[in-house]
């Protein structure tokens, strides 16, 4: 199956029943069901049909954590286009070297300060027809230019065209095969130039159904998208696992909130940067360190059995009947309260990658019962594809 062939079966099985999107704005949570999901990347297709988008051509996106995103990418995918996602960091000649490198013909910007970088190179770019950006903050006095449109247009002239082209979407879906490039991801480039690596719908598909059989991936699971779109791990979830094992995919409000909208959301599993967990280690430790007397206490018992109990495992060593009491009354004073304060109380799994991470941070949260393991991964090969066993 290709992915708008999946998108298509769970709006059928789901409809309005589960969320499959869900996104803060103005710190409220917007739920968008798997009908509102597949309708939204319907009107999106129709809008970039009616920009004569068709099969074979590229759609590059310059966008942040936001349902757009899916929108626009699998609607692209519907027409048999592939997508290229870059960086919003990056500077204009950047984005100009890697849009004519791979041959787009429409860009979706996110706002206005990517549409001010694609103006600054816009006579370099002669086969992008349209500029679809999608925040319309400060893009008033843009309106007049031709050159760009804004996604709510996108969706209007989207609508207008699929009701003169009954079945038109459903039509192209079908034509789809799992064969077909989806998406293009530049590498890291370490040795040169970045190069585009080529995922088919089969890479993607394959990929997420061996991760949802290897950690028993339920619609009822939680993902939250805090990694760029254009970085491989959040297309393999949110465009691959998250889809193909019916998951709620959410998106929070700026990157400022993350952690906020972490604990809001509580999601069964994440795989991010070493950074983040190393920050939350951090954090942690110094709010322990600045707490009463009882509470230094049980956490420096906590820890101290949370690592002896993990170093155990580690080495496949029998484990007391004592320690293993000493280890549940923890986890009712110490582990529980922690993990549901940090909004990893419903983890099954927690990964990282991208960089070296640490021993002791893996042990630090391991002991409180943070079951943190080291994956790796190539852009080259669809994703992540090795996971640090358990208890090793």
């Amino acid at each position: 199956m290709t992915i708008p062939q999946v998108l298509a079966r769970n709006a059928a099985q789901f409809g309005e029943a589960r969320a499959a999107v869900r996104e803060k704005a103005y710190g409220i949570w917007r739920r968008y069901s798997w009908s509102d999901y597949y309708r939204y990347v319907q009107k999106t297709a129709g809008g970039f049909a009616a920009l004569n988008l068709g099969r074979g051509q590229v759609v590059c996106l310059i966008v942040e954590n936001h349902a757009e995103w899916l929108f626009c990418e699998i609607a692209a995918h519907s027409l048999g286009a592939s997508t290229l996602n870059l960086f919003t960091s990056s500077v204009a000649d950047e984005l100009c070297a890697s849009i004519l490198r791979a041959n787009c013909s429409i860009v979706v910007a996110q706002d206005q300060e990517q549409v001010d970088k694609l103006l600054e190179i816009k006579d370099k770019l002669k086969q992008i027809s349209k500029v679809v950006y999608i925040d319309p903050t400060g893009m008033s006095s843009y309106e007049s230019n031709p050159w760009l449109i804004g996604y709510a247009q996108l969706l209007e002239e989207g609508e207008q065209f699929l009701v003169k082209n009954e079945s038109f979407f459903e039509k192209e879906i079908k034509k789809g095969s799992p064969e077909d490039v989806a998406v293009m991801i530049q590498t890291s480039g370490t040795t040169g130039i970045p190069k585009l690596a080529m995922l088919s719908h089969r890479n993607f598909m394959q990929m997420a159904a061996q991760w949802i059989i290897s950690e028993n991936i339920k619609p009822e699971d939680n993902w939250l998208s805090i990694s760029p779109p254009a970085w491989i791990v959040d297309q393999m979830w949110g465009v691959g696992v998250a889809l193909l094992g019916a998951m709620t995919m959410n998106f929070p409000e700026t990157p400022e909130t993350v952690k906020e909208d972490f604990r809001d959301i509580g999601p069964s599993m994440l795989i991010t940067a070493s950074r983040f967990w190393e920050d939350l280690a951090s954090e942690i430790r110094v709010r322990i360190s600045d707490s009463g007397w009882i509470k230094k206490k049980l956490f420096f018992w906590g820890d101290r059995i949370g690592k002896i109990i993990v170093n155990k495992e580690t080495r496949k060593q029998k484990i007391s009947l004592s320690l293993n009491i000493l280890h549940k009354i923890m986890k009712i004073l110490v582990y529980r309260p922690l993990l549901d304060r940090i909004g990893c109380s419903k983890f099954q799994s927690a990964f990282t990658g991208g960089h070296p991470i640490s021993p002791d941070v893996i042990l630090f949260f391991r002991a409180i019962g943070l079951n943190l393991k080291q994956c790796y991964g190539l852009t080259e090969a669809g994703g992540i594809f090795q996971v640090q066993p358990n208890n090793e």
